[in-house]
């Protein structure tokens, strides 16, 4: 299982627990200090929107575990 952030960039995942940087997904801007939240196993959760300082764009943030195996009794979001 692997996190997937959009709007960011994972720094470090343990377990459920996730460190990312917010990234502007229309100009590439990171920024320089990170985030934490908690992401509940097999579901996306709504994390911290911004605006970008360098070029205005509101960029959406959301963090979700991943799931690329084959388990029959799992859906993918």
């Amino acid at each position: 299982m692997a996190i997937e952030v959009t709007g960011g960039i994972v720094v470090n995942e343990r377990g459920t627990v996730v460190t990312y940087r917010q990234k502007c997904e229309e100009c590439g801007y990171v920024y320089d200090y990170n985030k934490t939240t908690i992401v509940p196993a097999y579901s996306t959760r709504s994390a911290r929107n911004f605006t970008c300082p360098e070029c205005a764009n509101y960029q959406e943030v959301s963090v979700r575990h991943y799931y690329g195996g084959s388990d029959p009794k799992r859906k993918p979001n």
